[in-house]
């Protein structure tokens, strides 16, 4: 029912992109809530999980309210999902509550880093050569709890991006920029923009657009996608959150309906944890379109196509700065580049005696 009543409202409240991505988040609270509302379990009133048929016929009108409310707000709230999201990846500059405790959350991500660098990088001893059974078992269990703690340690290290290096204008050390973000979503998808395009000398958010406009349909669908499921995960976890905010009430019941808030929890942490996974297999998309077609995008700006490795380096960062500052001119950083301008109607080949030759399939008619 959700489904068709979706593709009905598509069209009038949004047109393409206006669907159940937009329409579960808000259908998981709302229908959440009203049963709560409507069933009278807020009221203390014993209420069977097989009566909730009977108690959503008894109230048709809270059906169809719920119904209009859930599109309503669908549509109200979509503007605001990648705001939501830009939260959820750590971006609370224009939060004040938020950027109070940025600061902290930061600096338990750089302690969880350093901790699964230091653990990862240390040596597991070889089990001893006893002969005792007792011995040789202990040994083994503990040398493979010490690998199964360093495999984890690697998995940890693998979702926080590295530190960058500043450089003055004489290529000499400074500082070090620190990449962590406050959340462990936005350090998977920042380590996707350095791994993507940093080890080329690209800015991934400065480049992206003009790199979006060259990629084939088949992987630009792919990485939509991807940002769709990012985008319906998040909400997802969020409406959980709330759900499980909206049903504290009944802990106070005492009986089955009190563990209500942990489901909500736990599927809030489901969704964040498949939002996380997501994350990093849109961070192998963002990958493959820089490795493959960083140089589509150099074509289409018309500048010469690097020839050697450091020749590329120096080309991107400066191309990257260009991009990134808005307002300065190309002449003053992109002067020691030249353009390569494509024929647009090449000339045919010609014979010695200036006559044009025949296409090859002519010639071989002939």
């Amino acid at each position: 029912m959700l489904g068709s009543l979706a593709q009905a409202g598509t069209k009038a409240l949004g047109g393409e992109r206006f669907s159940l991505v937009n329409v579960l988040p808000a259908t998981l609270l709302v229908g959440y809530v009203s049963f709560l509302a409507i069933s009278g379990v807020y009221a203390g009133r014993n209420v069977s999980i097989n009566d909730i048929p009977k108690v959503a016929g008894r109230n048709p009108g809270w059906a169809i309210l719920a119904v209009v409310v859930i599109f309503v707000t669908s549509f109200l709230l979509r503007p605001f999902q990648m705001a939501l999201v830009w939260i959820l990846e750590g971006y609370w500059q224009s939060t004040p509550l938020l950027r109070s405790v940025a600061p902290w959350a930061v600096e338990r991500h750089v302690r969880r880093r350093h901790t699964s660098d230091v653990t990862e990088s240390r040596h597991i001893p070889e089990p001893s050569s006893s002969i005792a059974l007792a011995e040789v078992v202990a040994e083994r269990i503990r040398v493979r709890r010490e690998a199964v703690v360093t495999e984890r340690a690697a998995r940890i290290l693998k979702r926080y991006p590295a530190d960058r290096p500043v450089l003055d204008e004489d290529d000499l050390l400074q500082t070090v920029e620190v990449r962590i973000m406050p959340t462990g979503l936005g350090n998977i998808l920042r380590k996707a923009e350095d791994d993507s395009g940093y080890r080329y000398g690209l800015s991934l958010p400065d480049i992206a657009p003009r790199l979006y406009a060259v990629l084939p349909e088949k992987i630009s669908k792919e990485i939509v996608r991807s940002l769709d499921l990012i985008e319906a995960g998040a909400a997802v976890s969020t409406a959980s959150s709330l759900a499980a905010l909206a049903s504290l009430p009944l802990l106070a019941r005492a009986d089955l309906w009190a563990v209500a808030p942990l489901i909500a929890i736990v599927l809030a942490i489901f969704a964040y944890s498949g939002t996380l996974r997501t994350a990093q297999g849109h961070g192998r998309l963002l990958a493959t379109a820089v490795d493959l077609y960083r140089f589509d995008m150099l074509a289409k700006l018309h500048y010469r196509l690097p020839t050697t490795v450091d020749e590329e380096w120096d080309f991107n960062v400066d191309l990257s700065n260009f991009f990134s500052y808005g307002d300065q001119l190309a002449r003053d950083i992109m002067s020691d580049y030249s353009y390569v301008h494509p024929e647009k109607n090449p000339e045919p080949p010609t014979s010695s005696d200036g006559a044009s030759s025949p296409p090859a399939k002519e010639q071989a008619a002939d």
